[in-house]
């Protein structure tokens, strides 16, 4: 059975030719195809690759965080998808955890770049071979004798993914309206719910950006080209946008909200209603895979979104 490899950048070569080296010591009837040693120089590239989509069982995709928007892995991502079902298309992260999925790409079951998760990989590739499929006790014991040749593959990729990823100061920059409010007593009030919000992240050590964490009353906002200034730094250094918008209002958050999307940081938005975005904001969600809205459908009152954020927090925001 041939596995389709896809990759593209030097971390994740490594690991899809430690994979084409390693798999078929594991599952003997498995051919692993790599572009970057099975394609002969001179053939007609487009044709003997679409030969082999063909021709394909399953699919694994070496991810970094600098291929991640990649036009050739977008492409082959594509084509395995489109010749059969997700399960067999897996997204293996390298340096990556499954919220920095966006897109296409996050459709697929992502496996991670640990044991555990190259076991359940190999399992599923295992389980396409019909007859000629290793019994578990079988495929468990050629796992774990060729296991240590293939961590420390992983192990030197990881590493050098990580010396070639942005560094983040934030997990998340959270955006709220606060120079909307007319009163300091509505500042107050409004600040006292977002904060549940902002405490609901912050839990296990999330670390999070907020302009109105220490600022308690209107009176201690500082000018405002400086707050400004200091907020999209913040944003520039922050892996995931939050946007909380509880009604339609002229904002400088919804400025955040455009800047985010120009840095390309995956984004959250949680409003009452999608009709009280701006019209190109409210159609993101279908058009850009860095965009989730959540509507009052989805949440009833912020101490209802605090626990959502706890619940589907690694899920949304990763650690």
């Amino acid at each position: 059975m041939k596995v389709f490899v896809s990759w593209s950048g030097e971390p994740s070569h490594d690991v899809a030719k430690a994979l084409k080296d390693w798999l078929p010591n594991v599952i003997q009837a498995v051919d692993v195809f790599l572009s970057s040693e099975d394609i002969a120089k001179g053939s007609v590239w487009f044709q003997e690759l679409g030969a082999v989509l063909d021709a394909s069982a399953f699919g694994i995709l070496c991810l970094t965080r600098d291929n991640l928007s990649a036009p050739w892995i977008l492409y082959e991502a594509g084509a395995l998808g489109k010749r059969f079902e997700q399960s067999r298309v897996v997204p293996l992260l390298i340096g990556l955890k499954v919220p920095d999925l966006s897109g296409p790409l996050s459709h697929f079951n992502a496996a991670l770049l640990d044991k555990e998760e190259i076991a359940k990989l190999v399992a599923a590739i295992n389980a396409q071979l019909g007859a000629a499929q290793l019994t578990d006790k079988q495929l468990d014991k050629a796992f774990e004798t060729w296991w240590p040749g293939l961590e420390k593959s992983l192990q030197q990729a990881a590493k050098k993914s990580a010396a070639g990823a942005p560094k983040f100061a934030y997990e998340v920059f959270l955006s709220t309206p606060m120079a909307a409010f007319a009163t300091d007593d509505e500042y107050k009030e409004g600040r006292a719910q977002f904060k549940k919000v902002f405490d609901a992240l912050k839990e296990d050590g999330l670390s999070v950006y907020w302009a109105a964490e220490k600022i308690e009353t209107m009176l201690g906002f500082d000018t405002l080209d400086v707050s400004v200034l200091d907020d999209l730094k913040a944003l520039q250094q922050s892996r995931r946008f939050v946007l909380l918008y509880p009604q339609k209002l002229a904002t400088s958050a919804l400025f955040e909200a455009g800047y985010a999307l120009a840095l390309k940081r995956f984004s959250h938005y949680f409003v009452r209603d999608r009709d009280d975005l701006p019209f190109l904001m409210r159609e993101l969600a279908g058009s850009d895979g860095n965009v989730r809205i959540h509507t009052d459908q989805d949440w009833k009152d912020y101490d209802d979104l605090a626990e959502k954020i706890r619940k589907y927090r690694d899920k949304w925001f990763g650690l």
